[in-house]
């Protein structure tokens, strides 16, 4: 069968797709990424296929606010405007619950995936015909070519379900609305959305439009947040990018090695490797090398001593690299301090290691980091009390309190029972045939007026 997966222009969230798109080709489907052409080559250099669609998003400007230009704020608050995140039941009014999706549909969507990428994207699909789409759980044009192409769907999720479970709040609520006070803008906005290809909105179809007709989850189970909805487990395998093993990382050590990783986000979005928090008083990378370094271990900094904004010479103790694929670097550690996105946390899990949670603001990062101290594996640390010497005593008890190391090689040993990706593939060869549509393929001329 053929399977098309589609992303926005964002590699962490394409790394997260690379293991399932991988499975399906193995398992001898035909396998093709659309995204926005910003991600080209990144796509191809995982030796799969890349479809261009839609004009260049260039993601990095979205974080950027008019007072960037004079160094000011980063402009992160675009990220969090919708609010969809929220998860306090007193937040969760109807007024608040209606201004997250008006403020989504407009922006948040609109920008990520919008008219130019919808429009190339159920071009492709009514051309190359897939029987499955797998999208990123962001990326809604994904549920809106699947449909116009008659092919089944599927989201797949980066972390923690908080668009499944503000959806679910969504309809609720307005289910409980007066008739005449039903304002919905999920609806008038997936209306206009499918009248362009000729397709009529039928608000039963609504909850399998923004959650999927499944769901792919590779978040661990003691993760996730309560839902109904229909879900297939998978196990969270690395993947870090093209990339070769430096000669260092298989060499002995004679003091217990920690890595130190702010991840993809802030370098790609924020044009270098910061501490990217909601509070800290101004803690720098520099400010944590140089304090975690006085400790007796080796610290392995992934990012450059440019990039950090260091001077002078590192610490002895101290390796700082531009790059090194945490799948390679981590099983050599004995504790880990980062930003706690997903993808640097499942490489954290994958490998049993402890670590520190300096959570990022981006999605997830604090419930993650919580969880993660919640299950004894690692420490969270409040962004609003981030210190430098905070996170060297966090990491001090790291490697001074077994139960923590005992703690992460647990759930490594968990989640190593998990479907794999490929373990996966049948279970959706059997959805795909359940759900895509009978009569094959749907393909009438867009109405692109």
């Amino acid at each position: 069968m053929r399977v098309l997966f589609t992303v926005f222009a964002a590699k962490p969230h394409f790394y997260n797709l690379v293991q399932m798109a991988w499975a399906f080709r193995a398992a001898g489907h035909e396998v093709r990424i659309a995204c926005q052409p910003d991600l080209s080559e990144a796509i191809t250099r995982t030796g799969l296929t890349a479809v261009p669609v839609g004009d260049p998003l260039h993601l990095w400007k979205s974080f950027q606010s008019p007072a960037d230009a004079d160094g000011g704020d980063n402009g992160v608050v675009w990220q969090r405007l919708s609010g969809v995140s929220e998860g306090r039941a007193s937040m969760l009014t109807w007024n608040y619950v209606l201004g997250t999706y008006t403020i989504a549909c407009s922006m948040e969507y609109e920008h990520m995936a919008g008219v130019s990428m919808m429009d190339d994207l159920v071009e492709h699909c009514r051309s190359w015909r897939p029987d499955l789409v797998v999208w990123d759980a962001l990326t809604y044009v994904g549920p809106v070519a699947a449909l116009a192409c008659g092919a089944a769907h599927a989201r797949m999720l980066f972390g923690l379900d908080y668009n499944g479970r503000m959806w679910g709040t969504y309809r609720r609520l307005l289910a409980e609305r007066p008739a005449e006070q039903r304002d919905d803008p999920v609806g008038d906005w997936l209306t206009g959305r499918l009248a362009r290809y000729g397709l009529d909105y039928d608000p039963a179809t609504a909850t399998e439009l923004m959650t999927g007709q499944w769901t792919i989850d590779p978040t661990p189970g003691w993760m996730q947040l309560p839902s109904e909805l229909p879900r297939v487990p998978v196990r969270y395998l690395p993947y870090n990018g093209p990339t070769s093993v430096p000669d260092w990382v298989r060499e002995p050590v004679d003091r217990p090695r920690v890595c130190l990783s702010l991840g993809l986000s802030a370098r790609d979005l924020l044009g270098g490797d910061q501490v990217a928090t909601d509070g800290g008083a101004g803690v720098t990378a520099g400010d944590l090398l140089a304090a975690v370094a006085e400790l007796d271990i080796e610290l392995v900094a992934t990012f450059g001593a440019d990039s950090a904004g260091l001077t002078g010479s590192l610490p002895a103790n101290v390796r700082a690299v531009d790059f090194v694929p945490l799948n390679e670097l981590l099983p050599s550690c004995a504790a880990a301090i980062h930003h706690g996105g997903f993808g640097t946390v499942g490489n954290v899990l994958t490998h049993g290691v402890p670590s520190v949670t300096i959570p990022a603001p981006w999605w997830d990062e604090a419930d993650l980091g919580r969880s993660i101290e919640e299950r004894g594996a690692g420490i969270f640390v409040d962004p609003a009390g981030l210190t430098a010497d905070g996170v060297r005593s966090a990491v001090a008890r790291l490697l001074a309190e077994p139960s923590f190391a005992a703690a992460a090689r647990g759930v490594r040993d968990e989640l190593a029972r998990t479907p794999s990706p490929a373990e996966a593939v049948a279970r959706m060869e059997e959805l795909t045939a359940l759900h895509r549509p009978s009569g094959g393929y749907r393909s009438p001329e867009p109405d692109l007026t």
